[in-house]
């Protein structure tokens, strides 16, 4: 017998005889194997264990360091956007519902914990992922099913993001490793949310102030008034000419604020990273130790973001190599320094600063006073009153985060492929927000002078509030005790059975904290305050409008939280001649926040999962498919929501109106509460073409969300309304498909990635009702609608504007335009089911093109068959005017005369405002818009450089990496990125980055 192997091949085994000899030659033909050329050194760490990715029956991801590396960027899960399957980022979800930030196979849950698990070198990460520093990072696995996520238990049921750190290697020299990276960032775009004009809204404003929508403004005194309103009240009083006054709103006309932020508020941002590590080891260890520095200059001027990051990794072999001793140790300190003193400009037209650069007064927004009240108050003795933007341009916030992590682990081998290993984690985050408002800023000088009393007889001014500055402080930190001891058991029998088994117990401690206060009357240099002469339980006048009375907030406040958790878990899987793998998982959790009795405190799970590799039979003899296997899984995994507790729980609060404490019921007492379950169904389709041409993966899955937190009707006289408790199930479909394809393998190398995921949706249980349709058409996801997606979009019916302008509904099956009856029927079928806000299909092409040392690559995002609803004119807002009021899109194509009923769907402009009819408006199919697109996300080329043999840079490689190129194709014909609909979100403006990193 002779046994025939090479490198990238399937061995084969031949039989010598002299039928299968050719003139003394032996003819051997190998076939391509996939599994030794693309995946047999790839491995998938669970958190638990590592195990070969031929040997997984779950549905996984492995994203290398090398494609991580792919992006620039100081947050490692924005490197994961657009590179793998049925992970997706919500960028654009309503601000109703329980969104999370990133979702792997669409929803499970309602209204509990919707985010994956993160788990940082084996254990669960409770710290800001802000922390991790992408460079440490040497791999992201993406645990998608139940097989193979369900050993985390029931805080795998969104999925579990694996993450692992880098590790030096055995008989290593030292080798140093330097990364730089700098980052380039246009402005935000201000000029891409639609507005109405200056000159619009200065005639909108006439129009209103004609109608007296102002005079009540106006009449009392001291409210804040436009500079519109105020000349055309001097007009009206006669104390300006007609002349005069049209001359100065035709100053005003040609003035845009956006031109004052851009040149005076916002940068260009600038995002440097520096990192340098070493790496290396002996005979009996190895380690890693890196070191890292990230400056972010944001957009705002105030703006900037600094992080150190060191981590240090050692592992040492010890007792003739029969145990082996892991520590880690991981520090991040980092300091965001930002305004919370946010400036919205008041109108269109506000100007910042004169032309010679100095600081203008603006009123209207944070300023809720007139220029005419605040010239007299009291009489010279109050501070400046004035707010001008451009002298608040520092930052006056400072938030401090320290985060630290000591990991260790000890294994230790009893027998051949028995080993025993102990684990443990201590987590501790220390995170603070400073926000000092010196006596100069505004918001000192106003709270302080609203609080000012004048004395009748002398007309001096008293001041509640002492002078001086004004500090809040926050405090919150949690520290996280987490244990694991587990035995590990790995063995062949007689060649062909391979038995591998993980069993242990874990146990796990969380606290945080939380502590707030102010302190008036602040001196930074002695820390003194002069809270003592405050009385903050006392009603105080407001200074320009006495009638009216008010706190001096205090926000003193002390919280804390406890989680206890203990769990027991098993995981097997046997495999005969590698060909047939059943894997089992087992765990049951168990917490202090579930049941009343102790066996209502734990929830069993568990998963079963089966792998067939078909190709390796002896009689598959598809030459052109040389790999086909078949995955399939069952199981449970689960999701917790730590607001929730079986006990009664209640919150005590400061003192009301009647000037007593009070409380707050948070949890009715629920001795039956269980913990949320999801079923899951995975099957799957690994494959490739001969040569490696082709191959990839189909994977179908059902996750069924069951015993789910939901609202529910209970009776009045319990004392409340509704509760909260397991009354929900929600259905969950979807297909992945992986694609990797070889276009060239010559001189130049073209090799094509492409990733296709759909989802969808179905709240199949809810118990709760929405009261009216407008909350339905308003807010679905806070209550579901049965038997549609948690993001539904419902929609009134649109029947066009009448010959007056007003927009015409359905009511009873008939035209209407009864708004209130319309928004107030609770006949959901009158309701138009929009579509899901949320893509139904989404995914990548990403091509990597290779030539000699150079190398590009670009990656073409997509997301198909959703929906959102845009923003149009509301006329309430309008005429309530504040910072919103001229921030709206459509003014301009409103209904003016009759027929333009013909050409536009904006109704007309009408006084006094109906907000019933802006309402209809708002919420009807007119502004429902298709939102799928096709953008190019980014592009990288990198060369590495020849440094040649005396030059002591090694593996010198330079970057250039472009991102938030543009949309290629969207199907709305509306100037609006699908990604960001939300309020007055602005795109992310395209960013170019340039990197070096080589070694020593």
């Amino acid at each position: 017998m002779l046994l025939v192997s090479y490198v990238g091949m399937e061995p084969k085994t031949i039989k010598l005889s002299q039928s299968n000899l050719e003139n003394g030659t032996l003819a051997i033909m190998l076939q391509y194997s996939i599994s030794a050329l693309a995946t047999v050194e790839v491995s998938v760490s669970t958190g638990y264990q590592t195990i070969p990715r031929e040997r997984a029956t779950g549905s996984f991801v492995v994203i290398d360091s090398a494609l991580l590396n792919r992006s620039i960027s100081t947050n490692i899960l924005d490197r994961l956007d657009g590179t793998t399957s049925g992970l997706i980022f919500n960028k654009s979800l309503t601000n109703q519902g329980n969104n999370a930030t990133i979702s792997i196979r669409g929803r499970s849950t309602l209204f509990a914990n919707p985010d994956p698990l993160i788990v940082l070198d084996n254990f669960p990460y409770d710290g800001d992922l802000n922390n991790i520093n992408p460079a440490d990072i040497e791999s992201v696995t993406i645990l998608k099913d139940a097989a193979a996520a369900s050993i985390w238990g029931v805080r795998a049921g969104n999925g579990v993001i694996v993450i692992t750190t880098k590790r030096g290697k055995y008989n290593q020299k030292p080798t140093i490793h330097f990364t730089n990276n700098l980052t380039l960032k246009a402005k935000p775009d201000q000029y891409y949310l639609p507005r109405l004009s200056s000159a619009e809204y200065i005639d909108a404003e006439r129009f209103l102030f004609e109608k007296g929508a102002y005079n009540t403004t106006i009449n009392n005194g001291f409210g804040a008034i436009s500079d519109v309103v105020d000349i055309l009240t001097r007009q009206r009083n006669n104390s300006i000419t007609e002349q005069e006054a049209a001359t100065a709103l035709d100053r005003l006309k040609n003035q845009d604020v956006r031109n004052d932020i851009n040149k005076y508020l916002l940068r260009e941002s600038i995002l440097q990273q520096h990192q340098l590590n070493i790496n290396g080891g002996g005979l009996n260890n190895r380690y890693f130790i890196s070191t890292a520095y990230d400056r972010n200059k944001n957009a705002a001027v105030s703006d900037q973001f600094d992080r150190i990051t060191i981590t240090a990794n050692n592992t040492y072999q010890l007792l003739n190599n029969r145990a082996e001793l892991f520590t880690g140790i991981t520090f991040t300190n980092s300091i965001t320094r930002s305004n919370i003193t946010s400036y919205s400009p008041f109108t269109p037209y506000e100007q910042l600063a004169d032309p010679n650069g100095n600081a203008l007064p603006v009123y209207g927004g944070l300023q809720l006073l007139r220029r005419s009240y605040i010239d007299t108050a009291g009489d010279g003795k109050l501070l400046d009153w004035n707010f001008r933007p451009l002298e608040e341009r520092y930052a006056n916030t400072k938030d401090g985060l320290t985060d630290y992590r000591i990991n260790t682990t000890f294994k230790y081998s009893l027998l051949d492929g028995l080993d025993i290993s102990l684990n443990y984690q201590y987590e501790r985050a220390n995170g603070s927000r400073e926000n000092l408002n010196n006596v100069n800023s505004f918001f000192t000088r106003n709270l302080i002078n609203t609080h000012s009393i004048t004395d009748g007889l002398t007309g001096d001014i008293r001041r509640v509030i002492p002078t001086g500055d004004i500090i809040n402080r926050r405090n919150n930190s949690f520290g996280s005790h987490y244990g694991r001891f587990q035995l590990n058991f790995s063995r062949k029998f007689r060649q062909h059975h391979d038995v591998n088994v993980v069993a242990g117990i874990e146990v796990k401690s969380y606290r945080s904290d939380y502590n707030s206060q102010t302190l008036y009357g602040y001196d930074p240099l002695t820390a003194s305050n002069q809270n003592a002469t405050i009385d903050f339980t006392a009603l105080y006048p407001l200074f320009y409008n006495p009638a009216r009375s008010g706190r001096i907030p205090s926000e003193q406040m002390e919280q804390w939280a406890s989680d206890r958790y203990r769990s027991y878990y098993f995981n097997g899987s046997y495999g005969f001649k590698s060909r047939y793998i059943l894997s089992l998982s087992a765990r049951k959790d168990q917490s202090n926040l579930f049941g009343v009795n102790s066996n209502q405190k734990g929830v069993p799970l568990w998963s079963a999962g089966f792998l067939y590799k078909l190709s390796e039979e002896d009689f598959y003899n598809i030459s052109w498919l040389p790999k086909l296997a078949i995955r399939a899984t069952y199981g449970y995994n689960g999701n917790v929501d730590r607001s929730m507790s079986a006990l009664f729980t209640s919150t005590l609060f400061t003192y009301n109106m009647y000037n007593v404490l009070y409380a707050r019921v948070v949890n009715p007492p629920n001795p039956s509460l269980r913990w949320e379950k999801i079923e899951n169904i995975n099957l799957g389709l690994d494959f490739s073409i001969h040569g490696n041409i082709l191959q990839g993966s189909i994977e179908y899955y059902r996750k069924k969300g069951l015993d789910l937190i939901g609202s529910a009707s209970i009776a009045p006289q319990t004392g409340i309304s509704s509760f909260k408790g397991n009354t929900a199930n929600i259905l969950t479909n979807g297909i992945d498909v992986v694609l990797h394809a070889v276009i060239s393998d010559r001189k130049i190398k073209w090799n094509t990635d492409f990733l296709l995921s759909f989802t969808r949706d179905k709240v199949t249980k809810y118990d709760f009702k929405q009261s009216t349709n407008l909350t339905v058409a308003r807010s679905n996801p806070q209550n579901p609608a049965v038997n549609y997606p948690y993001y539904a979009l419902f929609s009134f019916a649109w029947e066009g504007l009448n010959a007056e302008g007003n927009p015409v509904g359905i009511a009873d099956g008939s035209e209407s335009t009864n708004y209130a009856a319309i928004l107030n029927s609770t006949n959901t079928e009158a309701l138009v089911y929009s579509g899901n806000a949320t893509p139904a299909t989404f995914g990548s092409l990403r091509n990597t093109f290779s030539f000699g040392r150079a190398s590009l690559s670009a990656n073409i995002t997509y997301k198909l068959g959703y929906y959102f609803r845009r923003n149009s004119i509301s006329y309430a807002t309008l005429l309530n005017g504040g910072v919103n009021a001229y921030q709206q899109a459509d003014y301009s194509k409103r209904w003016q005369q009759p027929g333009d009923e013909l050409r536009t769907n904006v109704p007309s402009f009408t006084y006094p405002a109906n907000a019933n009819r802006d309402n209809f408006y708002q919420y009807s199919t007119a502004l429902i818009e298709n939102a799928s697109h096709i953008r190019l996300q980014d592009i990288q080329f990198n060369y590495l450089l020849n440094t040649g043999a005396r030059f002591p840079l090694k593996n010198a490689r330079l970057i250039l990496y472009v991102r938030n190129i543009g949309i290629l194709w969207k199907s709305t014909d509306h100037n609006i990125d699908p990604d960001f609909t939300l309020g007055n979100a602005i795109p992310d403006p395209l960013s170019v980055s340039m990197g070096i990193n080589f070694n020593l």
